[in-house]
């Protein structure tokens, strides 16, 4: 059965990818950019997951735009969305950056009233796709059918307004 969903999905990828002209444009602007450790904030909502590095921490009543763009070190979009794509609820697929974490086409646009605004051009290398598990066996490959990876060269435009909890 999983491996019908899956040949299924990268059946569905390529003509999604052709439909976008090989791009993901996104504009992220629900939720929240929480601290988890005095340098790293993470967004986190459904199929999203995207962490923010600075090389010193965040001064709650002495950040401004200029401090935030200098003190900025990586982002990391761990999962992103692809609207339109009909994904079975047991599954998780997101677009994959060649770097975990990166810097190079990150511009930090404005900061007004705790709010980030960024704007994000990168390239993905592939879409990558996994059956959701509740106890996956640990050291244990998945089995074939459980997860896939379509590679396609793939532009990303990401724009990003959040509020920045700095605690």
């Amino acid at each position: 059965m999983s491996s019908t969903v899956a040949n299924d999905l990268e059946n569905k990828i390529i003509p999604w990818l052709n439909g976008h002209g090989n791009k993901i444009e996104l504009n992220i602007s629900e939720g929240s950019f929480q601290q988890l450790t005095p340098t790293i904030y993470t967004h986190t909502s459904p199929g999203t997951y995207i962490s923010i590095g600075f090389k010193q921490p965040l001064q709650q009543d002495a950040v401004d735009l200029e401090e935030l763009q200098q003190n900025f070190s990586y982002i990391a979009l761990n999962k992103l969305p692809l609207p339109g794509l009909d994904v079975p609820s047991n599954w998780e697929v997101y677009p994959q950056t060649p770097m975990s974490s990166f810097r190079e086409g990150v511009q930090i646009d404005e900061y007004e009233n705790h709010r980030l605004h960024l704007t994000i051009s990168t390239r993905f290398f592939a879409i990558y796709g996994h059956e959701i598990q509740e106890h996956p066996i640990m050291d244990k490959s998945a089995e074939e059918g459980t997860y896939l990876q379509v590679r396609h060269d793939i532009e990303g435009f990401i724009k990003v307004n959040l509020p920045l909890m700095i605690e």
